[in-house]
């Protein structure tokens, strides 16, 4: 009786998982559109600050988005001038380092997204190496992982989950890059009114018994806590032993009282209806991921992960950023 109880409980918490799934990739659609299928402000100045980063001098510091740049083409800088983003488009025509100066209250989220493209590629690299064979790309966007790292996903499909016009722009976008679409990466739209993500990934040739890394970047803090809590439930519950979600987060107090940088970056996302609305608790972070049936293999504080990719000389220009509550966590599945 008890066992059938527990088969029970366990139906009745992967339906709930799906429909909180969707509404997590509703949200995600809502965000990556400005008009239906056009990347949003947000999501375009997120790639700008990528391509910055990509063309630092030094290796050790410079991010390898090399197709950040190539993303922003005429239609896509248009957006941001209509936006009023001028001091994106200023930047991007600059070296590195003067560049980031130049964004003003801006240069800390700048350094932020280099730091956290860095850091993913590194954990993604390593899943790989580690004998990953499936890659899924939750709400993708311009994300550049399935055609930067094409030689290390040799026999390796990668799926990218998107909202459909979003994915047909990326789609477009891709193939004027890169001439075609890459014969290893699958698109996956979902159809928020009545798909979830386990019949979609299916329908795309995912396989739930393999190895797969999950790539969930800049996406945890825009949804409510009942997304978060389906989408890592859903990755434990739905592949292979040794699979892994990397991922980012804030902890709920820094959204409560936001240092200024953060704070302007807030108020900027508001006035675009892009809030940020979910922040971790503090008290016990890694707990609210292990309870969702997961195993925390790395939770790294910002400020310990930007002395790795940045000059000295930046860590100390906005040192608000060290006491951030910002974290990029690794999760694997038992």
């Amino acid at each position: 009786m008890k066992r059938t109880d527990n088969r029970q409980m366990r139906r009745v918490l992967y339906a709930r998982s799906i429909v909180a799934l969707s509404v997590w990739a509703l949200v995600v659609g809502a965000l990556h559109a400005v008009d239906p299928g056009k990347p949003s402000v947000s999501a375009l100045e997120v790639t700008a600050y990528r391509a910055i980063g990509a063309k630092h001098p030094d290796p050790a510091i410079r991010n390898g988005d090399t197709l950040a740049a190539r993303f922003l083409g005429k239609e896509e800088r248009d957006i941001l001038a209509k936006a009023k983003s001028d001091i994106v488009l200023k930047a991007l025509e600059m070296e590195t380092e003067s560049a980031w100066a130049s964004l003003g209250v801006r240069r800390g989220f700048a350094q932020a997204v280099h730091v956290r493209t860095r850091h993913i590629d590194a954990i993604f690299e390593e899943s790989l190496a580690s004998g990953a064979n499936q890659v899924v790309v939750l709400g993708a966007g311009l994300d550049s992982r399935a055609y930067r790292f094409d030689k290390l996903l040799a026999g390796v499909r990668v799926f990218e989950v998107d909202f459909p016009p979003t994915q047909e722009y990326k789609k477009s976008r891709v193939k004027e890059i890169l001439g075609s679409l890459p014969n290893h990466v699958r698109y996956a739209p979902i159809d928020f009114t009545k798909d979830d993500l386990k019949t979609v990934l299916q329908s795309a040739g995912y396989d739930r018994r393999k190895k797969t890394v999950f790539i969930w970047e800049g996406v945890t803090f825009y949804i409510p806590e009942s997304a978060v809590d389906a989408t890592l439930r859903f990755v434990a519950n739905n592949s292979g032993p040794g699979s892994r979600i990397v991922f980012d987060y804030f902890l709920a107090s820094t959204l409560k009282k936001p240092h200024a940088p953060l704070k302007d970056v807030m108020s900027r996302l508001e006035a675009v209806k892009e809030p940020l609305i979910f922040g971790l608790p503090d008290d016990d972070p890694q707990a609210f991921i292990t309870r969702r049936g997961l195993s925390v293999v790395s939770n790294m504080h910002m400020g310990d992960i930007r002395p790795r990719y940045l000059p000295q000389a930046e860590l100390q220009a906005v040192p608000e950023l060290a006491k951030t509550g910002a974290y990029i966590c690794t999760a694997a599945v038992r």
